[in-house]
């Protein structure tokens, strides 16, 4: 991040959430907010993924007067050497750019087991398809940036599905997108996790089925149109 901001045209703030993680996270970060203003470390009871996002979210809205937020995985599978491009999208009038591993030029990493290129592919498809969304091609990704003026600030936040799952997102995309006038897909090489595991489980699976199907029940119409750059 720190050879990223230099290059983005914007008054950047980085904010960490962390729910005593025990891999000394918060640490490093109070070690570090005394050498950059603009980094900041928000710490909470541990609840669920979705949760922690969403104080993330609410703080940089209240707290920081963001004006966009963008999500992003801190593991770096999400390389912020897309963010310049993200927030210059921004600036040319979109309100939300999604980092998409499947739209043309974007990947997953080359050393998944064939298995786990599959499921993602499938999953992402069977998104695709129940909630009839032909024009964005990564509903799953966790790298996008949003609006906050009459996008973020309309969403309740705290009613999304699934808050203690990765799942929420799905619920958080399709929210974002009902809102938004222009959407831009940005291709994006997502990276392979270099430390720790993945979250992927049974009972992620469940619970994306369940907020795929509770989201096909209340479409009235089909999924909004927008202009793609």
């Amino acid at each position: 991040m720190e050879g990223t901001f230099p290059d983005v045209r914007a008054d950047m703030h980085l904010l960490i959430v962390d729910d005593s993680s025990p891999d000394g996270t918060a640490r490093i970060v109070m070690e570090k907010m005394s050498l950059y203003p603009h980094l900041h470390l928000l710490s909470g009871k541990k609840e669920g993924l979705g949760w922690a996002y969403v104080r993330g979210i609410n703080h940089a809205i209240k707290a920081l007067n963001a004006d966009a937020v963008i999500e992003m995985d801190a593991d770096f599978q999400h390389d912020p050497l897309y963010i310049p491009e993200m927030v210059q999208r921004f600036h040319a009038g979109f309100d939300y750019v999604i980092g998409s591993r499947y739209t043309n030029g974007g990947a997953v990493p080359s050393i998944w087991p064939w298995h786990r290129k599959l499921l993602s592919k499938l999953g992402n498809r069977m998104a695709r398809f129940i909630l009839k969304a032909k024009n964005i091609h990564d509903l799953t990704t966790g790298f996008r940036l949003t609006r906050v003026k009459g996008i973020l600030d309309q969403i309740a936040l705290n009613d999304l599905m699934a808050l203690d799952c990765f799942a929420f997102k799905l619920d958080l995309l399709y929210r974002t997108v009902r809102f938004s006038r222009r959407i831009t897909e940005l291709p994006i090489q997502f990276q392979s996790r270099t430390s720790g595991e993945t979250k992927f489980s049974l009972r992620e699976v469940i619970a994306t089925c369940s907020v795929l199907v509770s989201l096909r029940i209340k479409q009235t119409d089909r999924w909004p149109s927008h202009e793609e750059k």
